[in-house]
């Protein structure tokens, strides 16, 4: 699909900025000026779209092969890996919204459903923004900045879907260089290394999971 760049306002420095309304991504460079191409590298993505309406889903699950490595999960529907985006109305979620939705979970956050003042759009959070409760957020969809009442976290899937908090077993695992994550979104099901565990022994340091989660993916936005 191709880029639909449009100019969204500038930054306090002056820097113009520029946003593409099809991958949800910006399109400008330093010095604020628009790029031909937005700056969304998963482009190829936007191809494949399944509609959640249409399609019997029973099992949605992201994998992190190796998160200390790479932090682009695998999707994987009805035991079946897919490589595209989520459209369910006029909603469209990436891979992202589902490590946001991870995040939200783990943090016991409990999700709104937050509409953009610009756009009327449903809004998600994913990276740090998925469990730091905040009053401004940046639409998605259109590209610019909304201000809500009282801070609040959304996530699109789950009014779209019921899904359970993220429950975790009192127990430790030692993570040396391959550590792989596996969510289950409609189980509530997390698991690190093929076991269920709170805590993870990395680098003769003791971390609970969801700091280590948090952590690793709070730029994932």
């Amino acid at each position: 699909m191709e880029c639909n760049i449009e100019y969204v306002g500038k930054l306090r420095n002056g820097i113009s900025q520029y946003y593409c309304t099809i991958h949800k991504s910006f399109a400008y460079d330093k010095k604020g000026n628009k790029l031909k191409e937005c700056l969304c590298n998963y482009k190829e993505m936007y191809n494949n779209i399944l509609d959640l309406k249409e399609n019997n889903i029973e099992k949605i699950e992201i994998i992190y092969e190796n998160i200390l490595e790479n932090v682009v999960p695998k999707i994987f529907i009805n035991n079946k890996e897919f490589t595209g985006i989520f459209k369910y109305d006029n909603c469209i979620l990436c891979y992202k919204d589902l490590g946001g939705l991870m995040l939200s979970k783990l943090n016991k956050i409990p999700l709104e459903g937050i509409k953009c003042s610009h756009c009327n759009h449903y809004h998600s959070d994913n990276g740090k923004f998925a469990y730091i409760p905040h009053r401004t957020h940046l639409c998605l969809y259109c590209g610019h900045l909304f201000r809500v009442k009282e801070k609040n976290i959304g996530n699109e899937f789950d009014f779209i879907y019921t899904i359970p908090f993220i429950k975790l077993n009192e127990n430790t695992i030692k993570i040396e260089n391959n550590c792989c994550v596996k969510y289950d979104l409609f189980k509530g099901n997390l698991i690190i290394n093929y076991s269920e565990v709170n805590k993870i022994l990395i680098k003769n340091e003791e971390v609970n999971v969801i700091d280590f989660l948090n952590n690793t993916l709070k730029n994932e936005f």
